[in-house]
């Protein structure tokens, strides 16, 4: 009987211990005051979006393949909408196409920051045309949205930066810290030649960055299951890249005496193999997340996650099946592209396929390569990294414990009515990881509330930013630069 005692004694701690994790869990971050918000024009900054949406700066793939016009055009209408900031800061043409803006600061002693967006856009699908409501590159203003292609991705922040300058210049502001505007034109095919020269520039100058902000994650309305308050999702690294090729090679011959197996076939179950033995999960790079949004969570969830040392393969589970957080848990893979045959009757004598991957910090390129050999195990099957897209590693993980990302929260909180904020891994690429030499402090953070219908015209149809919505990014940038330009971090 005494041992019968001791273990309801034990259990009765450890859910004891349990629900005081979960209390504390459940409380959120202490409100921060209101500050007077700086007033804004919001039909102007609309007109002035409007008008860079106009201008099709497409990307092309391919290095070294951009049309300069369409970025010489974006140059001169700065300009001319922007007549301070293009007159007072210091500016630099990197490689035809791109841009950098500097506003020297009053202390020299203090390292710079630098605030980025890219001013390409990714192309519309013809097909799609009937689709939109308006006219893609229209820049059309109704129903309270400005309308068109980079409306979010990304000549919203685009804008919103250069209006927070130019009204900051207004104003008379001077920083102490050296405060940089950077504009890329080749994020969309991956940055090459623009964001990775003007870092170039950068290092050549001897600059070292204390911290930068770029596009990532935005303030989601109705992305998270359960969740129905807005939040703010801050990257702190993005997931690396890369892109395999698998090859499968036969004797070409006549269909009517085929193998057991075809070249296709062979392909086929390897593509069959990945799709059954996902890479493992990884809770450690979500969690973060999890916990600095649990309070807004059910009391079942969040007793599970303040106690995932207990419930990780549980919860693993769960989050597994939803395809976004899927993807916040592990490497993912998708086969995109298969080519082989070349008639209907005639044994194909190679194909190919490949498969991108996104992968997680904590593993490498070789590492991924290994695990998709060891799945298919298959001598027909040759794996190779793809010479075309190729890959690179995910991109370090930069620090919440620091003046830079708690000022970067902190203002979050004060322009979006004490938001709460969580750090994540970003799924996507950006044009912030070639800054990784030249700074330890990245931030990837679209300032921009979004809904998830909204969110599908990115890269989509009817691409559109709420008018409101954009105005409060105009003030965010004003706030930030203004932190970030005054603090001694």
């Amino acid at each position: 009987m005494a041992i019968v005692y001791i273990v309801v004694g034990v259990l009765l701690v450890l859910i004891a211990f349990m629900l005081i994790r979960t209390a504390q869990l459940g409380q959120a971050s202490e409100p921060v005051a209101k500050i007077e918000m700086p007033l804004v024009d919001t039909k102007e900054i609309s007109q002035h979006l409007s008008e860079m949406i106009q201008i099709k700066s497409i990307s092309k793939e391919g290095i070294g393949n951009a049309d300069p016009k369409p970025f010489q055009d974006i140059h001169a209408w700065m300009e001319k909408a922007y007549p301070l900031l293009t007159s007072r800061l210091e500016k630099t043409t990197i490689n035809t196409c791109s841009l950098l803006f500097r506003l020297p600061g009053s202390d020299t002693s203090l390292a710079p920051v630098l605030f980025n967006a890219h001013m390409d856009v990714v192309p519309v699908d013809e097909s799609t045309l009937p689709e939109w409501k308006v006219e893609p590159f229209s820049g059309t203003i109704r129903e309270g949205y400005v309308w068109g292609r980079g409306a979010i991705d990304m000549k919203g922040q685009a804008v919103g930066l250069l209006e927070s300058m130019e009204a900051l210049l207004r104003d008379g502001y001077a920083p102490k810290r050296t405060i940089y505007l950077a504009f890329g034109h080749d994020e969309e095919v991956m940055g090459f030649e623009g964001s990775k020269k003007i870092v170039e520039h950068l290092k050549a100058q001897g600059v070292q960055l204390s911290a930068m902000l770029d596009e990532g994650g935005f303030i989601a309305t109705d992305v998270l299951p359960g969740v129905s308050e807005p939040f703010a999702m801050v990257g702190i690294s993005e997931k690396g890249y890369l892109t395999l090729k698998l090859q499968a090679f036969a004797t070409p011959g006549h269909s009517s005496q085929p193998p057991r197996q075809t070249a296709i076939g062979v392909i086929a179950r390897a593509i069959a193999l990945l799709d059954d033995h996902p890479m493992p999960a990884h809770l450690e790079y979500f969690l973060p997340t999890l916990l600095n949004l649990a309070h807004l969570l059910p009391f079942g969830q969040r007793f599970v996650i303040a106690n995932a040392w207990l419930f990780k393969g549980a919860l693993i589970n769960s989050l597994s099946r939803s395809q976004q957080l899927n993807a916040s848990l592990r490497t993912t893979h998708a086969a995109t592209i298969i080519n082989g045959g070349i008639k209907d009757n005639v044994l194909p004598a190679s194909v190919t396929a490949k498969v991108n991957l996104r992968t997680l910090p904590g593993e490498s390129i070789e590492s991924v390569i290994a695990y998709v050999t060891k799945v298919i195990d298959d001598p027909r099957v040759k794996v190779s990294i793809d010479e075309e897209n190729g890959g690179w590693e995910s991109s370090a993980i930069s620090p919440v414990d620091t003046p830079a990302y708690r000022s970067l929260d902190l203002v979050t909180r004060q322009v979006f009515d004490n938001v709460p904020v969580a750090p994540f891994v970003f799924l996507a690429a950006t044009d912030s990881r070639h800054y990784q030499s030249i700074c330890g402090n990245i931030f990837k953070f679209s300032p921009v509330m979004l809904s998830s219908g909204e969110l599908q015209g990115m890269h989509g149809i009817n691409e559109r930013i709420l008018q409101k919505s954009f105005t409060k990014m105009v003030v965010f940038y004003m706030r930030i630069m203004r932190v970030w330009g005054d603090a001694e971090f």
